[in-house]
This record gives C-alpha cells, sequence and structure tokens, in this order.
C-alpha cells in the first residue's frame, strides 16, 4: 500500500472538478459561514482541484431548499470570491429521494442538476431501493440521468450485485472519497473498495462539509489494482465535468 501523496506519485485529485460537497454557507450541514466556504477553496486548490460544482441537501424533513435558496447561498460565495484560482461557476444539489421528492416530481422535474444533465441523488442509510428505482425510470423518462451519491454507505443494500443492476438501470455512482479512509467505519471502507475492484464506479467526490475533511483526503491509500480503478475514474470524471 501506498500514499498518493509522495514524492514519486502525482496528486490524486489533480484537475478534478467535485461534483459532490456541501460549500455553500448556511444552506445544510454544510459550511456555516462564508468564511469557512473560503477554507474550503483553499483546501481544494492544495489538493489539486480546479472546480468545484455545491451540491447542497434538497431534504424536505431537514433541509427544505429550493433552486432560489440554493442561488442565494451561491450569490453569497460569488460575491465574496476574489483570485481563488479555482473555478466556482455553477451550483447543483444532492436530493434525497423519498416520498416527498416523488411528490414533487409530479409537479415539475428537479432543476438543481450537474453538467450533461445528472441529477445527483441519495437514499436513507437503511433504506430499501424501490424508491430509488421509481424516481430513477422518470428521470430517465425526462432524459436525466440519475448518480447515486456514495452507495458504499447504504447499509440496507449489502448484495453488490444490486449496484449492477442499477447500473443497469440507468444509474450512474459516486464513490465519497472519504470512504477509502474508513471516516464512516471500516465496514463502509471495505464495501467501498469491493465495488471499486468490481469496477462499478462511475465518478467520485468528497462530500466535504467542512475544511478538515478535505485535509483528511491526503491520507488516502491505495494499493496498484485500487489506483488503476481510481484513475479511470479520474480521468472519466475529468472528460465529464470541465
Amino acid at each position: 500500500m501506498f500514499s498518493f501523496f509522495n514524492k514519486t506519485s502525482p496528486p490524486i485529485f489533480e484537475g478534478l472538478c467535485d461534483i459532490h460537497n456541501h460549500l455553500l454557507p448556511g444552506i445544510d450541514d454544510g459550511c456555516k459561514e462564508v468564511q469557512d466556504s473560503h477554507r474550503m477553496l483553499e483546501a481544494y486548490k492544495e489538493l489539486g482541484f480546479v472546480q468545484v460544482i455545491p451540491t447542497p441537501h434538497v431534504y424536505s424533513e431537514l433541509y427544505p431548499n429550493t433552486p432560489q435558496s440554493v442561488k442565494s447561498s451561491f450569490d453569497v460565495l460569488q460575491d465574496s470570491m476574489g483570485s481563488e484560482n479555482i473555478q466556482v461557476k455553477r451550483y447543483a444539489a444532492e436530493y434525497m429521494v423519498d416520498e416527498q421528492f416523488m411528490a414533487d416530481f409530479e409537479q415539475r422535474s428537479p432543476e438543481l442538476l450537474l453538467p450533461n444533465n445528472i441529477c445527483l441523488v441519495e437514499i436513507h442509510f437503511f433504506g430499501n431501493t424501490q424508491i430509488l428505482e421509481q424516481a430513477g425510470f422518470q428521470l430517465l423518462q425526462q432524459g436525466i440521468k440519475p448518480l447515486l451519491a456514495h452507495p458504499e454507505r447504504y447499509h440496507g443494500i449489502n448484495d453488490l450485485k444490486k449496484f449492477s443492476e442499477l447500473k443497469g438501470r440507468g444509474f450512474k455512482l459516486q464513490l465519497n472519497a472519504l470512504s477509502l479512509l474508513g471516516h464512516y467505519g471500516d465496514d463502509v471502507k471495505q464495501k467501498a473498495f469491493k465495488i471499486m475492484d468490481l469496477g462499478l464506479y462511475d465518478y467520485l467526490g468528497t462530500d466535504a462539509h467542512r475544511p478538515g475533511h478535505l485535509h483528511l483526503l491526503k491520507e488516502i491509500r491505495l494499493n496498484k489494482k485500487q489506483l488503476l480503478s481510481w484513475e479511470e475514474i479520474r480521468e472519466r470524471q475529468i472528460a465529464d465535468f470541465r
């Protein structure tokens, strides 16, 4: 095992756009103040990221954000930025797929999308996939591609074949980089490496809520096989999110 952050290996996040994070201030359980957002941007630069797309929660029970509330927070950050040398030029959201999400969908499609018409979604950690499959079908019917955030963290999905089935239904999968450090527990870490070994991840994200989360990412260790899998994900992400 070795670290990417040594004298012979380039930074693993070099040239990437982070497509899952909670950078925007005062809008969910991420940054509380705009100063926290700026500290995160400094940490992103240290890691080699070139762009960040903020993805605050849209979750009716806890964070009932709207396109308007997200734009307001984004504008606060934009107005405070100087020459950070890192792009924050658009925003999206992380949608909780629940009954309210499905009810809202009957009125309008999700608006806070990543580039290429990708919708970042999550479910409850102990939830089942039935509602997720329903949401995925409806999103695809609207020409929207569902991207499942941190599949390794769902305790209700232990059979990894389920993730292959979801991909067969049109889903893409996003790895949380922090999972590889055991940040969410050793079981999640092992599950993440298994999904990586199967080649099921399409993209990666930090899911960073504060600067400290980004500082932790310097400690990621991978073996040669895992490095190859990571590089495949990284190259795809650079190509798809410029």
